[in-house]
């Protein structure tokens, strides 16, 4: 079976509170980062690049804890060290910080960009694959299929990702 046909498939299971859950996750995830921004009088993309930095292997609570506390100043404990590096080099680089594909993404979503898709375990999951990243191809075959599926259901491609996300995982966190 296609990605299209799995990714509608799971949105069509989605409750209307899932769906209104989706289509402001991503906004409450913009307010995050514009907190950031503002504690380190900054821009959007450069918050958003930040929040998007302490997302790997941290569930979103511990994400945003993360990155407030770095744009604190605060000292960063039980914190993988690479999350630290990628939010330090994020206050110079904004988005260009940021090599792999679902941070990258997960930063221009959180930024606004309602076209950016993030392809994390949880999207590999939903097609019932079991590795924790896809390869480069594999991705852009999946973005391309929640678009698809997003335009299939009138929703941002960012927003349909979102609530793919949160059937399968089953919640926003």
């Amino acid at each position: 079976m296609s990605y299209t046909k799995i990714y509608s498939a799971i949105a069509k299971k989605a409750t209307f509170g899932q769906v209104e859950q989706a289509t402001k996750w991503y906004l409450d995830a913009e307010t995050v980062a514009r907190e950031v921004a503002t504690n380190l009088n900054t821009t959007l993309e450069i918050g958003a690049t930040i929040v998007s930095a302490f997302s790997p292997r941290e569930r979103w609570s511990r994400n945003v804890t993360n990155a407030v506390k770095f744009s604190l100043g605060h000292e960063m404990t039980g914190v993988l060290g690479n999350n630290i590096r990628m939010a330090e080099k994020a206050l110079t680089m904004g988005f260009d910080a940021l090599k792999g594909m679902k941070t990258n993404a997960f930063a221009k979503a959180i930024a606004g960009n309602e076209n950016a898709v993030v392809i994390d375990v949880w999207m590999l999951r939903a097609l019932g694959i079991e590795k924790k990243t896809p390869t480069q191809s594999q991705y852009k075959e999946m973005a391309d299929a929640v678009t698809a599926v997003a335009t299939l259901h009138g929703m941002t491609p960012r927003a349909m990702q979102a609530l793919i996300w949160i059937v399968v995982r089953g919640s926003g966190e």
